[in-house]
């Protein structure tokens, strides 16, 4: 009898202990599915389909951390900066951030006190190895580094490798070889200069590769505001180049009439055999599939004298919020830079990373000579001239240019209307 009781208490135990092991190996399992952290983001800084894309690939690949995309930065830049400034001083905004412009937006969301600072983790990471100094220098604010250059850019001109060869055109090594095949170009009944400032963009920018590649950094200076725009005699020259891209016929009929997207048809018709542009403009030429193989050259310099080889820099950065989790942001910032997802953003969507990395040679032609030429001469790239300027000041140039090609300002008039609209912001802020 006793033994027989004692056998059901024993048994009784015995199912107790295993249930006890179950609900726990069960809480176990809970447990582990609840250590997946999110991280919010609102962009990678590449195209919506392409973060989305990025975003499936991490999450896949990780247990722990798991990014919940959001594309909210649909609007206008400044109502996009501003929208971004307002969330992450109420810490409402994303953990992570990607496509950040530098300069004075970044220097503005750091004022929140909400951007975390990243200059530990770029000694630890050892990515301070990786990113030139003049690239650095632009996410470096009092000493201290906020954010991370993500991608690359520079300006050249993509042409119409079968026009050239037809019409026995060689790309130009010097500025007076580049006239001479404007020349040519309209001679043969084509545009060698293709201009569509209807919408403004980019108005601004193609001023602004004239002008670096005739005053070079001195045009920074100007940009930063610490020389005048009318003392910039060589930002003169650049700009009396740049108006005789319209005045001397190089260019195609009325540019403050069609804007960028159709001025782009124009080349892609076969109309115009040149355009000024960045390596954003691979996928649109890749969607718009022209009947011609395109090639690329850099715009030989104004001045060859100058120190800036291209217009370019940084196309966005990323930047990590105060209050994120941090170590769930800081592996999300470091599968991003990670050399393997850098190259396969680059053959999958033409975007050079700020980073280094080693230009895989089997990828398409373009995408491998821009690359490799930016790669070469990162350090003779004039960043955008947004980068230093206030957004309004960056507005205000965009319809200074305008003016100027429409004929309403002279290249001297444009740099005095420059320095008024540029001192008068500089005094109220």
């Amino acid at each position: 009898m006793i033994s027989t009781s004692f056998g059901k208490r024993l048994k009784k135990l015995t199912c107790v202990f295993l249930v006890t092991l179950l609900l726990g190996a069960f809480g176990l399992n809970l447990a582990g599915a609840q250590d997946s952290t999110d991280i919010l983001v609102w962009g990678l800084g590449y195209a919506s389909n392409y973060d989305e894309l990025l975003v499936e690939r991490f999450n896949e690949g990780h247990d722990d951390v798991n990014i919940v995309y959001e594309d909210v930065l649909t609007g206008e830049i400044s109502e996009n900066n501003q929208k971004l400034r307002v969330a992450m001083e109420n810490e409402a905004g994303p953990d992570v951030l990607g496509g950040l412009d530098v300069g004075a937006n970044l220097q503005a969301l750091v004022a929140t006190g909400q951007v975390r600072d990243l200059t530990e983790f770029y000694r630890e990471s050892g990515l301070i190895e990786r990113i030139p100094d003049n690239l650095l220098s632009q996410v470096t604010i009092e000493g201290r580094i906020y954010a991370i250059p993500q991608n690359l850019e520079s300006v050249g001109i993509f042409y119409n490798k079968d026009a050239f060869a037809e019409l026995e055109l060689e790309t130009p090594a010097s500025f007076e070889e580049y006239v001479d095949l404007l020349e040519a170009v309209k001679d043969a009944g084509y545009y060698g200069y293709t201009m569509g400032l209807a919408g403004g963009w980019p108005s601004a920018l193609m001023a602004s590769m004239f002008m670096y590649s005739s005053a070079g950094s001195e045009y920074i200076d100007v940009l930063s505001g610490t020389q005048p725009w009318p003392d910039c005699e060589n930002c003169l020259d650049g700009l009396y180049a740049f108006q005789g891209m319209a005045t001397n016929g190089y260019a195609n009929p009325d540019p403050l009439g069609i804007d960028y997207n159709q001025s782009l048809d124009l080349f892609y018709q076969g109309q115009s055999i040149m355009v000024l542009n960045g390596p954003w403009f691979i996928n649109d030429a890749n969607l718009a599939e022209p009947d011609f193989e395109i090639g690329f050259f850099y715009l030989p310099a104004v001045n060859p004298a100058t120190d800036i080889k291209t217009l370019g820099g940084i196309g966005g950065s990323i930047v990590i919020a105060e209050y994120a989790p941090v170590d769930a942001a800081f592996k999300v910032v470091e599968w991003l830079t990670t050399e393997e997802v850098a190259v396969q953003a680059l053959r999958e969507s033409a975007v050079l990373p700020a980073f280094s990395i080693e230009v895989p040679e089997d990828i398409p032609d373009l995408y491998y000579q821009i690359a490799s030429e930016t790669a070469a001469n990162v350090d003779k790239i004039g960043f955008w001239p947004v980068t230093y300027l206030a957004p309004k000041v960056f507005g205000d140039m965009n319809q200074i240019v305008q003016g100027m090609i429409g004929g309403m300002l002279s290249p001297e008039e444009f740099l005095d209307e420059m320095q008024a609209t540029h001192s008068a912001y500089l005094a109220e802020n």
